[in-house]
């Protein structure tokens, strides 16, 4: 990770912990139905995954094949591709794009989650509940894929780059971007629940550029990320629209009178 988003991750997520705790909580709302089993959902949802195709629509069709000749290029010209970022760095994406892969963090997606469920409307709540649980998906499946390829990530010190694969390097695995699946995880529950498709895609993109250009992964990987991202997310958005049922993560601020107190609770 660059000196620079080093220096940015732990200010953003304290400032946004900072702020999350100096809001007054939102007034009582009605009480809550109960929470489903998250891990029921969750294995609903990665059980969706493999079986998409059986759900999809003629334009589901398409859009799983542009994704694969997406990624069949990608991996064609994977190091080529890495090359010509790399040969066309500039000073304003130099200062940009350190900040802009911080959009993909785990952590800070978590947390923006934890505060618009605790502020925001039950439609709110809704979104965000359900977009913790794209995040549950996407950790389970980015480790699996991780662990399997063992790709080692672009070697920034070096010349000319070389991909290889299954080295058993478990500690600094590639493949899949972990940042780019969570922002277009995050896109696609957020989008469809906003109706914000237009922006919550194009913001996702940036960020998997963003980590290309800081040469923490190969295009395949972002590329790799974006499709598996989008897939778990409308897994998240299929399962429970056929469900109808609620998202099975809760949150809950409480500030107290001495301090405050952040709980995450689920039932499993």
């Amino acid at each position: 990770m660059p000196p620079v988003t080093r220096r940015y991750l732990p200010l953003v997520r304290l400032g946004l912990l900072a702020a999350w705790l100096a809001v007054p909580a939102s007034p009582a709302r009605a009480a809550e139905p109960a929470a489903p089993d998250l891990w029921k959902n969750i294995a609903c949802e990665l059980a969706y995954l493999p079986a998409a195709p059986c759900h999809a629509s003629w334009e589901g069709y398409a859009l799983t094949a542009a994704f694969g000749a997406a990624l069949a290029a990608a991996l064609r010209y994977d190091t080529d591709g890495y090359a010509w970022t790399q040969a066309h760095r500039t000073p304003w994406q130099d200062k940009v794009m350190p900040p802009v892969t911080l959009l993909g963090d785990a952590w800070l997606h978590l947390g923006g989650y934890a505060a618009l469920y605790q502020f925001g409307s039950a439609a709110d709540q809704r979104a965000a509940a359900m977009a913790v649980e794209g995040q549950a998906g996407v950790a389970v499946v980015s480790l699996v894929l991780k662990a399997a390829f063992t790709s080692p990530r672009p070697d920034a010190s070096s010349g000319p780059q070389q991909r290889r694969w299954f080295t058993l390097r478990f500690s600094d695995a590639s493949f899949p971007s972990g940042h780019a699946m969570t922002a277009f995880c995050g896109a696609a529950i957020l989008g469809d629940a906003y109706h914000a498709e237009w922006l919550t895609y194009p913001l996702a993109a940036l960020v998997a550029y963003s980590r290309v250009y800081t040469q923490r992964h190969f295009p395949a990987d972002v590329v790799a990320g974006a499709g598996l991202g989008v897939l778990i997310g409308q897994a998240v958005l299929a399962c429970h629209a056929r469900t109808d049922s609620e998202p099975a993560v809760h949150f809950t601020l409480d500030p107290g009178s001495e301090r405050a107190r952040v709980e995450v609770t689920w039932h499993y």
